[in-house]
């Protein structure tokens, strides 16, 4: 069975973080395939216009193009209104129901997932691979995990990722200052972001 990760995120922009994070949980989870899924709009923040989304998914690709173990979906990008995770696994899953997916997230996600839509459905839909940051309290992770598991029969997978401190709202600001973001992001997203003139407001 195909193991395919799902990586989804904002990406505004994409930076070095997101990409190297993505190779890290790709090795060492053994995955074949990392998909990069740009999501819609999520209901606890403001809507993005239609503009910004394409462009958002556009650095994405570029990003990501000459990783043959990575990939792009427009899953959410096609999708209208609000996103929400398990429907669009479910989704994955009627195009491929050979694979096996795993969720890809951040720790502190670990302790939001009973906020999810359908969050025990959704456990028994996916592995989830939980990347921690050294000098994260590794033990309260772990016996949330234990947790979940016992009362949902959720699958976690805990994963130390490499100390990154980049962040997209970082990039945003600096090149909102004309602070040069060159190596922060790869070249082509580096240009895209110079042509459209991106984040200067």
């Amino acid at each position: 069975m195909k193991k395919i990760g799902i990586f989804g995120g904002s990406f505004n922009p994409i930076h070095i973080g997101h990409l190297i994070l993505a190779q890290e949980v790709q090795h060492k989870a053994g995955l074949q395939k990392v998909l990069f899924i740009r999501t819609a709009d999520n209901p606890l923040k403001e809507k993005d216009s239609e503009e910004t989304k394409a462009e958002r998914y556009e650095m994405t690709r570029m990003a990501i193009e000459d990783n043959e173990n990575f990939a792009i979906s427009d899953i959410e990008v096609r999708s209208t209104g609000y996103s929400y995770t398990i429907d669009t696994v479910k989704k994955l899953m009627a195009a491929d129901p050979e694979a096996q997916y795993y969720f890809l997230c951040g720790e502190d996600i670990i302790f939001q997932l009973e906020r999810w839509k359908d969050f025990e459905e959704l456990f028994r839909l996916v592995i989830f691979v939980v990347t921690y940051r050294p000098g994260y309290d590794f033990e309260k992770l772990r016996v949330e995990a234990q947790r979940l598991k016992q009362m949902y029969g959720a699958n976690i997978e805990i994963l130390q990722a490499p100390l990154i401190e980049i962040s997209s709202t970082t990039i945003r600001e600096r090149v909102k200052q004309n602070i040069s973001v060159r190596y922060l992001v790869t070249e082509k997203v580096h240009d895209y972001i110079k042509d459209k003139r991106l984040y200067l407001e």
